[in-house]
């Protein structure tokens, strides 16, 4: 047996970690509804913090009459409306700190990647805004701290407590179930949240046909391209996908060009996928319950289970503030790295980012809500 050996444990204090310096990537969201939606500019002096869109009267035939031969009295009239919609912008913002002694020695970029994280955060938080408002989202309830960070409060802060002050000019929702019944408040979900047969409450092709047939009875104009645009999470686009009709984007991108996240088509409407859908768990009790944001429940058919909510999209059917417009409104990152009264001997540097955000439905008639579970576990 050999003796005297110097092994690795005996000299263990000489080892040390090996570093690398990539990094490990992270999740990011796949954010949508900006493409989608009016844009309005922010002009500067203006005198007003607020979008404002415009919707003409819808045609009728009902002032039109049989003429009389020469006899002027027997032209029909008709008065053309405009109606004016307005929403408040609210300002959005905040600011990471690092300190001066981390900014002088750290090994990575920590002030570059507080710019790009404010950016990403900015997205998501305008994303979560623009779909709650379209959802009919702004219920905030107490002690429901978890939920609000997860997108249950369309702006935090911003927006009374209770869901009607999130209507728009006392409009109406069009929500439909993927077993072909209609939300009507004071009943809940109705039969939808106790149904056993998976095949009722799962996004398919006859929920998707009524989706757009009801936009077609509602003249709503599609999207470009002569289609509606369907905005889905990624576990309701597994259900839809099966359908024996179903056209993937990939057979037909070369002669169109696609929308962001486009990942197929089905009976007149373009899919796409975003990771931001709205969710909410089981929801027996009250009708107010269908607007609070809860992904709790996680996947699966069960009458427990989460619902998703998909947008089927016309135009016209919303509008956002245009960001790239040239408005002390628009979207701003600010780094802070010099002293001041509050920071006299300059220990900090901030990276952060400031944002007037809203949605306004433009009209209610141009878009459905679709509620549907999933056979996704995901």
């Amino acid at each position: 047996m050999a003796t005297n050996v110097t092994t690795d444990a005996a000299l263990a204090n000489q080892y040390q970690n090996y570093f690398s310096k990539k990094l490990l990537t992270y999740a990011v969201q796949a954010l949508v509804l900006d493409q989608f939606g009016s844009k309005a500019p922010l002009p500067a002096k203006s005198g007003h913090k607020a979008i404002s869109m415009f919707r003409w009267d819808t045609p009728a035939a009902s002032g039109i009459k049989t003429l009389t031969e020469g006899d002027t009295s027997t032209v029909g009239e008709r008065a053309i409306s405009l109606t004016k919609i307005s929403k408040t912008l609210i300002q959005r913002g905040q600011i990471v700190k690092l300190s001066d002694i981390l900014n002088a020695t750290d090994l990575f970029n920590s002030l570059q990647q507080s710019v790009k994280i404010n950016g990403q955060d900015a997205a998501v938080d305008m994303d979560n805004i623009t779909r709650n408002i379209l959802v009919g989202s702004n219920v905030r309830t107490t002690g429901e701290a978890g939920n609000a960070q997860s997108g249950a409060t369309a702006m935090e802060g911003g927006y009374a407590a209770d869901m009607s002050d999130n209507l728009d000019n006392g409009d109406t929702l069009t929500e439909l179930y993927a077993d072909g019944t209609r939300q009507v408040d004071g009943s809940g979900y109705g039969t939808f949240e106790t149904k056993e047969d998976a095949a009722d409450v799962l996004l398919d092709g006859a929920a998707v046909l009524n989706a757009v047939t009801q936009l077609k009875v509602n003249r709503a104009k599609p999207t470009s391209g002569g289609m509606y645009a369907a905005v889905c999470s990624p576990q309701v686009l597994s259900d839809i996908m099966s359908d024996n009709t179903w056209l993937n984007a990939s057979q037909y991108s070369n002669v169109e060009e696609l929308y962001k996240g486009e990942v197929g088509r089905l009976f007149g409407a373009k899919f796409i996928m975003t990771t931001n859908g709205f969710i909410t768990a089981d929801a027996l009790g009250t009708d107010a319950d269908r607007f609070i944001y809860d992904d709790a429940a996680g996947g699966g058919t069960g009458n427990t289970k989460d619902v998703h909510a998909s947008l089927f999209l016309g135009e016209g059917a919303y509008g956002v503030p245009e960001l790239s417009s040239q408005s002390p409104f628009s979207p701003k990152m600010i780094i802070t790295d010099s002293a001041d009264k509050s920071d006299p001997l300059n220990m900090l540097i901030t990276a952060g980012f400031k944002v007037f955000w809203t949605a306004l439905r433009q009209n209610t008639d141009y878009y459905v809500v679709m509620r549907s579970k999933t056979a996704s576990t995901a």
